[in-house]
């Protein structure tokens, strides 16, 4: 998943139901035992190390962090989801998780750690879930809460298939633009879950791997290897906008730029890569859809179908 072959050496629920298909690029992931996920020293860690990430409260107290050193590598940390040690190549992680619940920290390797082993692999990364239709992917960017999962998810139950949730793996070859599969799950925000349940599609018991107060994570089944992308829309809710959504051209190329999932590893044989991806995304379809805050996920699902059938 996300262009990585991951053989683990430690039980990882969130992955045991991939199916994507080889790629070539190695991730060997390992797991200490026992080992607290704030001590570092265990997973070799030098002091000197610099911090080049860091997310805080306002009250000073910090719940992420990533620290880099060039020839030990980057550290991953996140508060109550544990340490994570990717060599400089990415094709190597140790994980430091304690006592930290399953899914707390499953959710925090596919999320943030192992797209960042895809970047360091050569791979783009985009802000982005995505759907494979008719032979192409699909992909739906915007900020957290515009509804990029629950979309996906609706075009699936509508005969689309799943390809990745919220964290995009994106690979040039030649003149196309290949996405990669994701992990075969997905988030389902509480409201989204009451929305299906008050439709009468609740979500299946047997599909949730764990929840917190923002979501519930669930199996998908994912896809059976990368597609081609044939089309990016922005996901632009406007409060002051109740009206259907429509569909514009995005004609500002920084949407693209700024739609990359890490703005931390800033060498310049990556940003070389994410100029690469932006001007090979640009010649495909890339669209803002301006919708209000009331057009649910499935009333966006079917203005997408309905546009792209017009559209072809």
């Amino acid at each position: 998943m996300f262009g990585l072959d991951v053989r683990a050496g430690l039980s990882l629920s969130f992955l045991a139901h991939a199916r994507a298909s080889p790629t070539g690029r190695t991730l060997d992931i390992r797991g200490i035992s026992g080992a607290a996920p704030e001590e570092t020293p265990e997973l070799g860690w030098p002091d000197s190390a610099r911090t080049i990430c860091s997310r805080g409260r306002p009250d000073g107290s910090v719940y992420f962090r990533i620290e880099a050193h060039p020839r030990a590598g980057y550290l991953i940390w996140g508060e109550g989801r544990g340490s994570y040690l990717l060599s400089p190549d990415g094709h190597r992680l140790c994980c430091a998780t304690g006592g930290a619940p399953a899914h707390t920290w499953e959710r925090f390797l596919v999320g943030q750690v192992l797209p960042f082993a895809a970047l360091l692999s050569g791979l783009e990364i985009f802000h982005a879930s995505a759907v494979v239709l008719d032979g192409r992917a699909l992909a739906f960017a915007g900020p957290s809460g515009a509804g990029k999962t629950s979309v996906a998810l609706e075009l699936c139950r509508r005969g689309a298939g799943f390809l990745a949730d919220d964290v995009l793996a994106l690979e040039p070859r030649e003149h196309e633009l290949m996405a990669q599969p994701g992990a075969p799950v997905a988030g389902v925000d509480h409201r989204e879950a009451r929305r299906l349940r008050d439709a009468g599609r609740p979500l299946e018991k047997a599909a949730v791997l764990g929840a917190d107060a923002r979501e519930q994570l669930i199996h998908v089944d994912g896809a059976l290897g990368p597609e081609p992308l044939g089309a990016l829309f922005f996901l632009d809710r406007r409060p002051e906008d109740p009206g259907e959504p429509r569909f514009q051209p995005a004609a500002d190329a920084r949407l693209l730029l700024a739609s990359t999932f890490n703005f931390v590893l800033d060498t310049p044989q990556r940003m070389r890569g994410l100029l690469n991806v932006c001007a090979l995304a640009a010649g495909r379809t890339v669209e803002r859809i301006v919708l209000g805050p009331s057009v649910d996920a499935g009333e966006l699902a079917q203005a997408v179908i309905s546009h792209l059938s017009r559209s072809a």
